[in-house]
């Protein structure tokens, strides 16, 4: 009696599991060639050398070496497999089957949002405020630095974890026989011992002995391990070869047996001897620029700013508090520059678009992605399952018999010719299809079944009769291959071909089937033709609305079939599609220089101008994209079979489909999870949402960084005024932090394809901040070299004019019963004050100070200190309301924004103008440096005694600094009263002119097209792909749900490693070893490697 795993087919095609298996002791074969020849008595690898039957626990197998019946020995399981509770014991004993996940440390990914130059610059800043011993600063700064991070930190692990729970179900599967039974089961919860069937488009789930028949009858696998290997053709795998885990199946199917799961695979070893791929999205390379120009700008004015303080103006720097306000006046340029809040608000867009695309049915793999598919203007789709409904159904009535066969014969051997339980659409149709399909197996059963590859384009079924136990083969397949085969081919190729070109002419694909004898090889067969099917799928009801939708959004949509042109075009035609539809033939005379269709120039204007491309396979539709990216377009490319993954990769955007294999998903970018052309379409859309929200904030903040720099730094260099770093802080809090609510923008998707225009970014960004800096320097000049407001709008002066203020003071002392030239110890508020009673009196290192000399002191302070919180209101108020200005292309009042954007502007501007009305109370205090200042101020009034406009400055604390002194620069903050009203309306009267330049500007750098209407032209160059940069030899990608074990194409193994790939240490296997180094697990590309 035969042993188990002699002679016994796993299960038949009925996925029974009590039949006989196809496991032999068969004998060893060389992996390594395609020879199935016995290997010599003299060097057969025997049982005791190879460590098996009598190996202690911990000893090292080498499976490539022994047989399918010494592996099962080994490894304690039969040919039936492992029942459940043998599954779950193992499971317990050697882990789950993927790479161990890094188990980050939160607390350093927190501290990883302040790890890049951005918040170097803020950390530099904050560095320099301590030293100056300003604390004040100095923890608003650190705070600023820890609220950005902590918003990105909560933000995108909230939707990181969204979006895991909603892939959850796209985790990888096998087929695995537990109990006696084949069935679905999570990738994961392999272990070593279980029996798997592998098939065309999976990925090999484990490392694993190929089982079944040897010889004639051995039909090999076509596997494609280029991800592991570096070979870049599939190879042959043989009954008693080995296959790694992460290899794709390119043909065939076959059972086997898992020997290593987890990090115990070959890929696991070598992933713990390798680094992680550095990752850099293009995000965060436009990120890197725009930074990188706000730094330059800071730089520069930097500069310029120390350079005419302390060379032109003479100031000095004395050691302690407040003792160099020079240098605390540079924090403005560098707090109010730096886009700090850019990297979060940038990264929780993304990340909350990605997770609201993942809802709507659109899965992002790879983070830039999204970019890319905003940018998408044309569109290679199947038409199969994508455009239609891929619900085939025969056409009964259309059947073509041939010679002495009926219709009803050809529906029962097409019924008996496909794979019974298969999930494919051609087999459930044929089985559906026959009218007697309930009792058709009570008679027949099929021992054998040749699945189908795109290379032979045909099926075999080995069919035997149950009363009479004559065995036949049934194929099915293309129909020309299938007339070709048949031994009267020349009597029926003429009207088989009349026939499928009627059923092409009305949308039909044709399946041919034919029955031949089932003794000796295939080769000899003698077929002979039973009939033509006519299959239908019909287009689905939305598409024709969907791709009217695409043309007006900018999207050219080419449908790219495996079916003939006929059918393509009758679809086509159905779906209000172009009906331009050549097939590939037509196009590869093209490429080759040997004619073209007429109107045509060349190849690439044939490509870029058709309206898709018939009879196509796989490696036409890599050189279809490639020849549309080297026209400058943005190409997306929509499959679901494991040929498709090359073309996948290619294109800009990867779309696998719903119900794509595991080779399709893990090749894609995006991964659709609803059927139809119209979940792509509002992947798109989203995709648009998201790339304008980002756009947004980019030219709101560019605008932002050169209108601080050049406001501030020409108002100190022309005007010798400082501004406080404190106010610029909170203005970076309340402004940049309200910027957060663009991540839920309510945005109107451009008509156009998007891509990153830095140079449209720059300018605009550029131009807008010249003109706010316009605005202010006229609010500046009018409230502090002119009486408008005092004159028109009977306001107390804040004019700043040595005349005016000398005028003032001359007008005042007199009144308070003083004389100009009294020296000021003899004022009596003054004269009991420290810098009187102290020794030597007031300092007089710049001569005597008398009461007109502190008189004008007090007066250049109260006024410079309310102008800074009127200037303070106006540029946050007219700063954030840029935003409402680029965020779309109409006038701004007009297009509705977001109701959190409202309600950010909102509270920003309330807490910004209270702060402006009631001030600081005349913070930073004048007296803290070297005790130069006073208390109970006298002259710091703001209109005469008996002046009806204005009164006493709004601040308690009444120090002022002493004249003479540096202090008369402390840049201290009072409070500007309803000079909080002349801000907002100011603000609003310069609004009012950013609309006009921003259709000006949008004319000018022909922004969506809007001067040239051009279309479907993308410049590619300004928004480079993904790259990668290895790191050391060897590299590795991170883990996602396509990719559990993060596979990425290695690069080629050492003899080493190859030499040992398939040794495996059994009995005492160890549980999976910690995670190298840099390995994490990213839900769909969600967070950036900050590693």
């Amino acid at each position: 009696m035969a042993s188990r795993g002699e002679g016994q087919p796993l299960s038949n095609s009925n996925g029974d599991a009590n039949v006989p298996s196809n496991v032999t002791n068969s004998p060893v074969v060389d992996s390594k060639t395609n020879n199935k020849e016995e290997t010599p008595a003299d060097t057969k690898v025997k049982v005791e050398d190879a460590v098996v039957a009598k190996a202690p626990d911990g000893a090292e197998v080498d499976f490539k070496k022994i047989s399918v019946d010494e592996a099962l020995k080994v490894l304690k399981v039969s040919a039936e497999g492992l029942t459940s509770a043998q599954g779950t014991e193992r499971l317990a004993e050697y882990g789950p089957n993927k790479l161990p996940e890094s188990s980050r440390n939160p607390f350093l990914v927190y501290l990883g949002y302040m790890w890049n130059p951005l918040s170097w610059a803020m950390e530099v800043a904050a560095i320099v405020a301590i030293a100056l011993l300003d604390y004040a600063d100095f923890c608003l700064i650190v705070a600023l630095l820890f609220l950005n991070a902590t918003i990105s930190f909560v933000e995108e692990s909230n939707a990181d974890k969204a979006i895991k729970a909603l892939t959850a179900a796209l985790a990888p599967k096998a087929k695995c026989l537990r109990d006696g039974k084949v069935d679905s089961m999570d990738a994961a919860n392999l272990v070593p011992g279980d029996i798997v069937v592998v098939r065309l488009g999976e990925i090999v789930p484990a490392d694993i002995k190929l089982m079944g028949e040897t010889g004639e009858d051995d039909h090999p696998l076509q596997v494609d391990q280029a991800a592991l290997t570096g070979e870049s053709l599939p190879v042959k795998k043989y009954s008693n070869d080995v296959c790694f885990s992460g290899s794709t199946i390119k043909q065939g199917e076959k059972h086997a047996v898992v020997y290593a799961t987890g990090a115990n695979t070959f890929f696991g070893r070598a992933a713990a001897l390798i680094g992680a791929t550095n990752n850099v999205a293009n995000l965060q390379k436009i990120m890197t620029k725009i930074g990188g120009t706000c730094l330059v700008t800071i730089g520069i004015w930097i500069i310029i700013e120390l350079a005419v303080q302390f060379g032109h103006y003479r100031h000095a720097c004395a050691g302690g508090e407040n003792g160099c306000p020079t240098l605390t006046n540079m924090l403005v340029i560098v707090v109010g520059g730096i886009p700090i809040a850019m990297p979060t608000v940038l990264s929780v867009t993304l990340a909350l678009g990605a997770f609201k695309l993942a809802k709507d049915g659109a899965i992002v793999a790879r983070m830039s992605a999204v970019e890319e598919m905003a940018g998408m203007d044309i569109l290679c789709s199947d038409k199969t399952g994508t455009l239609t409904l891929n619900k085939l159904t025969v056409e009964q009535e259309s059947v073509q018999p041939f010679g002495k066969f009926s219709r009803e014969d050809v529906l029962k051997y097409a019924a008996l010719s496909a794979q019974k339980n298969s999930e494919e659409a051609i087999d459930v149709v044929l089985a559906e299809s026959y009218e007697h399909k309930d009792t058709l197996w009570n008679d027949y059963e099929c021992p054998k079944f040749i699945p189908f590859n795109p290379v032979d384009k045909y099926t075999i079924a080995v069919i035997r009769e149950n009363k009479t136990g004559n065995l036949m083969r049934i194929m099915k397949g293309a129909p020309q291959i299938v007339i070709k085969k048949a031994h009267n081919s020349s009597e029926i190729t003429e009207s088989g071909t009349q026939r499928i070109t009627e059923y092409a002419s009305r949308g039909f694909r044709a399946l041919g089937v034919a029955m031949g004898g089932a003794d000796g090889p295939i080769s000899g067969v003698r077929w002979e033709a039973i009939g033509l099917l006519p299959l239908y799928d019909p287009p689905r009801h939305d598409t024709g609305e969907t791709i009217r939708r695409c043309i007006e959004k900018g999207l050219l949509v080419k449908m790219i079939t495996g079916d003939q042109a006929l059918i393509g075009r009758e679809t086509a035609k159905q779906l209000g599609m172009g009906s331009n539809i050549f097939n590939t033939e037509v196009l590869l005379k093209a490429k080759e220089g040997k004619g073209l269709p007429d109107g045509y120039t060349s190849a690439e204007d044939l490509v870029e101008k058709a309206d898709g491309f018939a009879e196509v396979f796989p490696e036409h539709k890599f050189m279809i994209v490639e020849m549309l990216q080297k026209a400058h377009h943005m190409v997306g490319m929509t499959g679901d079979g494991v040929n498709d993954a090359p073309a996948l990769k290619k294109a800009d955007v990867g779309i696998a489909v719903d119900g794509a294999t595991d080779a399709a998903r893990g090749a894609a970018d995006i991964v659709l999870t609803e059927p139809g052309l119209s979940t792509i379409v509002s992947a798109i859309i989203g995709a648009r949402k998201i790339f304008q929200r980002m756009t947004t904030y980019s030219k709101y903040t560019v605008a932002m960084t050169f209108r601080i720099c050049f406001t501030f730094g020409l108002l100190t260099t022309i005007y010798n005024w400082y501004f406080p770093t404190l106010l610029i802080v909170l203005l970076a809090v309340f402004n940049d932090g309200a910027m957060i609510a663009l991540s839920k923008d309510r945005v109107v998707a451009s008509p156009m394809p998007n891509t990153w225009n830095l140079k449209a970014i720059f300018i605009s960004g550029i131009v807008y901040g010249l003109y706010l800096t316009v605005s202010s320097w006229a609010l500046f000049f009018t409230a502090s070299k002119t009486q408008f407001f005092r004159d028109k709008c009977h306001m107390y002066s804040l004019n700043t004019r040595r005349a005016e203020v000398y005028r003032f003071c001359n007008t005042m002392i007199p009144q308070l019963g003083y004389a100009a030239a009294t020296p000021v110890c003899q004022v009596a508020e003054y004269s009991k004050q420290e810098h009187c009673t102290r020794a030597g009196g007031p300092d007089r290192t710049n001569g005597p100070l008398t009461v007109l000399d502190q008189c004008v002191a007090e007066q250049y302070y109260v006024r410079n200190s309310i102008l800074r919180s009127l200037i303070y209101s106006h540029v946050s108020i007219s700063g954030q309301a840029v935003v409402f200005v680029v965020r779309t292309m109409s006038h701004s009042l007009l297009a509705r924004a977001g109701l959190w954007t409202y309600i950010a502007f909102f509270l920003a501007q309330v807490f910004s103008t209270v702060i402006a009305a009631f001030g600081l109370n005349g913070y930073n205090y004048p007296d803290k440096a070297g005790g130069n200042g006073f208390k109970n101020c006298v002259f710091c009034r703001t209109a005469y005694r008996n002046d009806r406009h204005g009164g006493f400055p709004a601040f308690f604390s009444r120090k002022v600094p002493q004249a003479k002194t540096e202090n008369v620069f402390i840049d201290s903050v009072i409070g500007c009263t309803y000079y909080v009203i002349a801000a907002w309306i100011w603000a609003i009267i310069w609004y009012m002119g950013l609309d006009p330049i921003k259709w000006a500007l949008a004319w000018a750098l022909d922004e969506d097209s809007m001067r040239t209407g051009r279309r479907g032209l993308i410049d590619r160059t300004q928004a480079p792909k993904q790259t990668e940069e290895p790191q050391g030899m060897n590299h590795m990608g991170a883990v996602s749900r396509h990719n559990p074990l993060g596979r990425v194409s290695l690069t080629q193994p050492s003899p080493q490693q190859l030499e040992r790939a398939s040794m495996v240490r059994v009995g005492g296997q160890p549980r999976p070893a910690p995670p190298p180094t840099g390995l994490r697990r990213l839900s769909a590309g969600l967070v950036p490697n900050r590693a």
